[in-house]
C-alpha cells in the first residue's frame, strides 16, 4: 500500500488469490458437510475474515411471516443469532439486497438515509456493512452480510467475492436441504416398513383367529343343524327298524310251520335280503349324520354333483308325501365331476334346503327346485329355489352377516358358515334376486379337471 492509502497491485493480487482460496476451502466443507447450521456459521465466519471484518450474519427469508431471521454468524453478542427479525423490504440494507437482488454497500451508516437501522448495530458500533442476495433454486433465500465497527470501503473485488461466495452457500443450502429431504424420507420409509410388517403380523393374527372362530362357528353350526335334524333322522331311523322287527317276526312265524317247503325257504332268503337292506339303509343314515356334524379340514374329491344333490336333500325330506312338498329337478347332464369336499357341500345345501322347506311352511304352493347348470368357466352351479315368500331387500343385504336372522331360535349363522365353506372349497354362494316369488341361493363349485384318458377320448 502507497503512502496515500492506494493498495498496490500485488497486494490486490494477494487479496485475490486468499479470497478465491478461501472461496474454494469453503466449497470442499460446504459440500461435505451434512448439517446446514455449521455451513452457514462457517460462511459468515470465513467471509469475515477474507474482508478483515469482525462481524457477519445470514439472514434466511421466511415466507410465512414475510421476515429475514437472523440464522447465522459471528462476532455478535448473544440474543442476535436466532432472534433478531427484520422485516423483507426496502426499509433495511438486508432488506433492501433481498428485494432488489443487487449488492447494498453503507461505508458509513451514518449516512444511511431512509434505512432503518436494528438497535443493535450501534450496541456493536457498525459503521461499515455490506448485504449481497443469496439466490435460491425457487427464488432468494437470504442475504449474506459482512459488517465492521470500523470505516471500511468495500471495492468492487470485495463485492464479487461476496457475491461469490453467496452464490456457493446457496448451492450449499439447496444440497443440504435435499440431503435433509432424502433423509427424512428414508427415515419416514424406515417407519412405514416397521408399520408395514407390525400391520401384516396383525393382520396374520386377526386371519388366523377368524379362520379359528369360522371353524368353531361352522362346528356350532352344525351341532345346531344336527338338532333340528334329530327329529327327522329318528323318524327315517325308525322306518328300516321299524321294517327289519316286521321282516324278523315273519321270518319266525315262518320258522315255526313244523314243515319247511322250498318256497318257505325262498321267503326266507327275500326276508333275510330286506332286512340286510334295511340294516345297511340305518348305518348310512348315521354315518351321513357322523359325517355332517364332525369338525375337520377341508378334504376336497372328484364327486358327482347330482348325486351331492340328492343325497343332501334325503338328508332333509326324508318322506317327501309327509312333507307335501313338489319336487322338480333340473340337472345339466353335460356337467358331472366337481372338485369338493362332500361333507362341507352337503352341509350347505341340508342348510339352504332346510331353510326353504321352513319358508314355504303354511304356504299354499309349496315346489322347491334343485338346478344344476354351467356357470363361470371352470365352475358348475346348484341353484335351490322356493315357492316362499322370499326375502325383504333390506334383509337381502345382510344375509350372510353373522347373527341375522328372521327365525324365533335362529342362531343366525348359517348362512355365514355356508359361505365360509363355498371359499373354502373354492367357491363361492349367494342370494339370486328374481322378480319371480319364493326365494333362490346359487352356489358355485370348481368343475374338476377330464383325466388325460378322457380328454384323449373326447379329442378322438
Amino acid at each position: 500500500m502507497t503512502a496515500n492509502g492506494v493498495m498496490t497491485e500485488p497486494v490486490v493480487i494477494a487479496g485475490l488469490l486468499r479470497q478465491q482460496a478461501a472461496l474454494a476451502n469453503f466449497g470442499t466443507f460446504a459440500f461435505s458437510e451434512p448439517e446446514l447450521g455449521k455451513i452457514l456459521t462457517e460462511a459468515a465466519r470465513v467471509c469475515a475474515e477474507c474482508l478483515r471484518a469482525p462481524f457477519a450474519k445470514i439472514c434466511r427469508y421466511r415466507r410465512e411471516q414475510k421476515d429475514l431471521l437472523i440464522v447465522a454468524g459471528c462476532g455478535w453478542r448473544a440474543g442476535v443469532i436466532g432472534i433478531v427479525i427484520s422485516k423483507a423490504d426496502e426499509s433495511s440494507t438486508q432488506g433492501r439486497a433481498f428485494v432488489t437482488g443487487k449488492p447494498v454497500i453503507l461505508e458509513d451508516v451514518s449516512q444511511n438515509g431512509s434505512l432503518t437501522l436494528p438497535p443493535f448495530y450501534a450496541e456493536h458500533k457498525i459503521v461499515s456493512t455490506a448485504d449481497v442476495l443469496i439466490k435460491g433454486k425457487t427464488g432468494p433465500w437470504g442475504v449474506l452480510e459482512v459488517d465492521s465497527a470500523d470505516r471500511h470501503e468495500f471495492n468492487e473485488h470485495d463485492v464479487v467475492f461476496l457475491t461469490g461466495f453467496a452464490n456457493v452457500v446457496a448451492e450449499a443450502v439447496a444440497m443440504a436441504e435435499r440431503t435433509a429431504a432424502m433423509q427424512g424420507a428414508i427415515e419416514s420409509m424406515k417407519h412405514l416398513i416397521v408399520e408395514k410388517d407390525a400391520l401384516l403380523g396383525e393382520r396374520a393374527g386377526r386371519e388366523r383367529k377368524v379362520h379359528e372362530l369360522q371353524m368353531e362357528l361352522s362346528h356350532l353350526s352344525r351341532l345346531n343343524a344336527m338338532g333340528q335334524m334329530t327329529a327327522a333322522i329318528a323318524h327315517e331311523l325308525n322306518q328300516p327298524l321299524a321294517a327289519i322287527t316286521n321282516y324278523i317276526g315273519v321270518a319266525k312265524l315262518s320258522l315255526e310251520v313244523k314243515q319247511i317247503d322250498s318256497g318257505a325257504i325262498l321267503r326266507l332268503k327275500a326276508l333275510i335280503g330286506k332286512i340286510q337292506s334295511q340294516t345297511l339303509r340305518a348305518g348310512s343314515i348315521i354315518k351321513n349324520l357322523k359325517d355332517v356334524v364332525e369338525k375337520r379340514e377341508s378334504c376336497r374329491f372328484e364327486v358327482n354333483i347330482e348325486d351331492v344333490v340328492r343325497d343332501s336333500l334325503a338328508m332333509v325330506l326324508y318322506d317327501v308325501t309327509d312333507s307335501n312338498i313338489a319336487l322338480n329337478f333340473e340337472f345339466d347332464s353335460a356337467i358331472s365331476k366337481v372338485m369338493i369336499d362332500k361333507v362341507q357341500i352337503q352341509q350347505i345345501l341340508i342348510n339352504l334346503i332346510r331353510n326353504s322347506v321352513e319358508a314355504m311352511h303354511g304356504t299354499k304352493e309349496r315346489t322347491l327346485t334343485l338346478t344344476t347348470l354351467p356357470g363361470d368357466a371352470g365352475f358348475a352351479n346348484v341353484m335351490v329355489r322356493d315357492t316362499g315368500p322370499g326375502v325383504l331387500p333390506n334383509i337381502a343385504q345382510r344375509l350372510f352377516l353373522p347373527f341375522n336372522t328372521t327365525k324365533a331360535s335362529g342362531m343366525g349363522l348359517g348362512l355365514m358358515v355356508c359361505q365360509t365353506l363355498a371359499e373354502a372349497n373354492g367357491g363361492r354362494i349367494w342370494h339370486v334376486e328374481d322378480k319371480e316369488k319364493g326365494t333362490c341361493f346359487c352356489l358355485s363349485l370348481p368343475l374338476a379337471q377330464p383325466h388325460a384318458g378322457e380328454s384323449h377320448s373326447a379329442a378322438g
